[in-house]
């Protein structure tokens, strides 16, 4: 199984916790990743398109 690295954990922190009620009782990076899990919101694998769209930017932005 693949690891989910900083810049995933912040994203999903951004993303799904600031809206969350119950954000307040995930405590800890594996309280959070197991409640992204429950609720499905995990998603370790990159949707199609995802790094040429990286890429794309990166080049654009640089």
């Amino acid at each position: 199984m693949r690891t989910v690295d900083q810049e995933v954990v912040t994203r999903n922190l951004m993303q799904f916790c600031y809206t969350c009620e119950d954000a307040h009782l995930c405590t800890t990076e594996a309280a959070c990743q197991e409640c992204w899990a429950a609720k499905g919101l995990l998603n370790l694998e990159e949707q199609d398109g995802a790094e040429e769209t990286r890429a794309l930017l990166q080049e654009y932005y640089a």
